[in-house]
């Protein structure tokens, strides 16, 4: 993944949060999605800079050339591609490059609509039902050979079978909770569903609602254990899309004019 400048992780911010932000606000979003790692001592001044120096309505005298950002009588900001923090109807430029920008921002921000939608639906969903739902994704996602374990027989253990990596078929064993977003998977979570699995299954894929500590994260892959493949509601959604699972897809012709090829 390339990796974003101060500005560049800004829109991503106001992209997601859809609505014309405080400096603290875009922050907050930064560090939650991880778009940008600041080392100065004082980071939201940092990015203060750099956000008035885009701002179309900037006294600055180190103004940048490139305009991205607008403040509006709050002192919020909001991308000048944005009216107030809302995307308008009636914006195509004469400029192709503007439009082609402005289709892409849509297209992220449709994206993460999409994914909002798919993990508030999961969370509608009781548990056995998102047990059974699990069970369809992962054979859409590739399980062979899959058999559904009965409640509380064979530990955390949901479901298993066979799944491609690479040029090898592994023997998988699955484990899914739907849980809250407060209510993260923690380590002993990931250490008992190791336990169950531990010389039987190459494999495990642990997929929750919620997500995952980092202390979680650090032992999924440990060195003389089972590896632990760990699937959040996010990824969870991002494959879903991905792959087509449940998601339809428009596809919507782009056209420029190159008068070379004529």
């Amino acid at each position: 993944m390339k990796k974003l400048t101060i500005v560049e992780a800004a829109v991503e911010a106001l992209i997601l949060l859809n609505t014309a932000s405080s400096i603290k606000q875009i922050y907050a979003k930064i560090m939650e999605r991880k778009l940008y790692k600041f080392g100065a001592k004082d980071p939201i001044a940092v990015l203060r800079v750099q956000i008035e120096r885009h701002c179309e309505s900037t006294s600055w005298t180190s103004e940048a050339k490139d305009k991205l950002f607008n403040k509006n009588e709050m002192g919020l900001f909001y991308l000048l591609t944005e009216k107030s923090g809302h995307l308008p109807i009636n914006c195509i430029s004469e400029s192709s490059t503007d439009n082609l920008y402005l289709v892409n921002q849509l297209a992220k921000k449709l994206k993460q609509s999409t994914i909002e939608r798919i993990i508030d639906h999961l969370y509608t969903l009781e548990p056995e039902e998102f047990e059974s739902f699990c069970r369809r994704f992962l054979e859409r996602y590739g399980f062979e050979d899959m058999v559904v374990t009965q409640r509380g027989r064979d530990g955390g253990i949901d479901v298993v079978g066979y799944l491609e990596v690479g040029i090898s078929q592994l023997h998988v064993a699955a484990q899914c909770k739907r849980y809250k977003k407060t209510n993260k998977v923690s380590r002993p979570d990931i250490s008992q569903f190791r336990g169950d699995i531990q010389g039987e299954y190459q494999q495990g894929i642990f997929i929750t609602t919620s997500s995952f500590t980092q202390e979680a994260q650090d032992i999924a892959f440990k060195r003389g254990c089972v590896p632990i493949v760990l699937i959040d509601g996010e990824t969870l959604a991002e494959i879903m899309i991905d792959r087509g699972i449940g998601v339809s897809t428009s596809h919507i012709p782009i056209y420029d004019f190159e008068f070379d090829l004529i």
